[in-house]
């Protein structure tokens, strides 16, 4: 009985304690739709709200910019900019350099990680406010002239990014050390074409090269003809031109064909160093016009005009173009990254792109087997970062951009955002081979010579020797 009653009671309980729980469930569902309505306000314009948000997110500090560069050296001194404002521009192509994201709030790229890795080299703490170089709709707030204009006069602030020096830059604002060479090069189709020529059979030695090889046969001949005279050969006692057919036939003769007897045992000597330099010539002959009739190049015309060129939309390169060969801007056709690069020259929109060299690397290291390079055209100072005239930081930021330039971050920067590896060994443009000349071969030359002269002393020698043995014999009559 006392059981039953027990159960009976957290029975009881346990029902109070579910309608408890549902009645606070429905209350709070209540409070957010009370909550709801009335911060509900029909008469916002969606279009200012949006704008008010692409604001506050150009605004807003990253702090995760830099997180993977933090606590490389400790910070001993007082820092001139607790706070730099670091103003990066939006680009709608190349965004290995430089990339913002559509909502204009995540920042990253080759450049913004170079710069990371310098700030924290600063000797001094930095706290660094990146904000994209935006209008209200989210899109780039003009020319990277105008970013440099906009931190004109700033003193803690600064830009970031893939920015060339330029004389007309240089009157707003300073330039720390360049980390990246900016020569101007040009870009072009190629066409992979096989050596066929006739004339490539000759081309595995140089003409110099021909020429000894003919002059080592003639003189072995002549130290041959010379070797069997003085044997008493009757091949080598005719008339002068006959001793000369000799000359240039008898080394070949002697052992392709079986023709004609050896007198003097010193002519062997000479004939077996004559046979061993022509296999080894003919070897390696062989080995390098392999070389040359199955190389694979790639063949390309550096244009005659750029009327039809392109250029890296939004850079200086538009002008430079048309100073420099008296083009038209209108025939210039602007392109903003890597995939329109190869679909313009692939197609034959342009017969050719100007740009810096970065680019064209980045370009080569993705599409390199089709394409080739010709330059430089022009020389530029380089790729760097900018900050105002008679910024605190500038010197030390230089100082800092020369470490990470010279370090293993460099590498494994561009290996990692550019795709660019310095130790690949598997190039697409394959270089020519070269010819060989008469240098790679003066070894050889001079032992033959050598044994050919000792060849034609020892017969000399022999040949006394045998004369002093030989005895007159003088008959007299009795």
């Amino acid at each position: 009985m006392e059981h039953n009653c027990i159960v009976s009671f957290m029975l009881f309980v346990a029902i109070i304690c579910i309608y408890c729980r549902v009645e606070c469930v429905k209350a709070s569902i209540v409070t957010q739709e009370v909550y709801s309505k009335r911060s509900f306000r029909p008469n916002i314009d969606t279009s200012t709200r949006r704008r008010k948000l692409i604001q506050k997110q150009a605004g807003s500090v990253r702090q995760d910019v830099c997180a993977g560069t933090k606590g490389r050296m400790p910070k001993t001194q007082k820092s001139p900019c607790r706070k730099l404002v670091v103003w990066v521009p939006k680009k709608d192509g190349f965004i290995e350099f430089v990339n913002v994201n559509d909502q204009s709030k995540a920042i990253d790229g080759f450049s913004i990680a170079i710069f990371c890795h310098a700030l924290q080299l600063l000797p001094y703490n930095v706290q660094p406010i990146f904000k994209p170089f935006i209008n209200e709709s989210g899109k780039s707030n003009g020319s990277y002239n105008d970013l440099l204009e906009h931190i004109e006069g700033q003193a803690c602030q600064a830009a970031a990014g893939d920015i060339t020096i330029r004389g007309n830059r240089a009157q707003h604002v300073d330039f720390t050390i360049p980390y990246l060479n900016s020569e101007v090069y040009v870009l072009v189709h190629g066409s992979h074409k096989w050596n066929e020529k006739l004339w490539n059979l000759l081309r595995p030695f140089t003409w110099g090269l021909w020429v000894t090889i003919v002059a080592a046969c003639l003189f072995t001949g002549v130290a041959l003809g010379i070797l069997e005279y003085r044997a008493a050969n009757p091949k080598f006692s005719g008339p002068i031109y006959t001793q000369l057919i000799m000359v240039i036939w008898f080394p070949i003769a002697t052992f392709f064909f079986q023709e004609g007897k050896i007198k003097n045992s010193c002519s062997k000597v000479v004939l077996v160093m004559w046979l061993s330099m022509i296999f080894i010539i003919i070897q390696i002959f062989t080995a390098t016009l392999s070389s040359w009739l199955t190389l694979d190049q790639l063949l390309a015309t550096f244009p005659s005009n750029f009327e039809n060129a392109g250029y890296q939309y939004g850079t200086f390169l538009n002008e430079f173009i048309t100073q420099r060969y008296n083009c038209s801007p209108e025939h210039l056709v602007p392109l903003k990254s890597v995939e329109e690069y190869k679909t313009a020259l692939s197609t034959g929109r342009v017969n050719a792109i100007v740009d810096e060299l970065p680019y064209i690397e980045l370009f080569l290291a993705r599409y390199g087997s089709e394409y080739m390079k010709f330059g430089p055209i022009n020389q530029e100072s380089g790729i760097a970062f900018a900050f105002p005239h008679k910024s605190p930081l500038l010197q030390d930021f230089s100082r800092a951009v020369i470490n990470v330039t010279e370090g293993k971050i460099m590498t494994q920067m561009k290996q990692k955002y550019l795709g660019i590896y310095t130790t690949d060994k598997t190039q697409p443009n394959q270089a020519q081979p070269q010819s060989l000349g008469v240098q790679s071969f003066t070894g050889l030359f001079v032992l033959m010579g050598t044994v050919i002269i000792a060849a034609i002393i020892s017969s000399e020698i022999s040949l006394m020797r045998e004369n002093r043995k030989v005895i007159p014999i003088i008959s007299t009559d009795i």
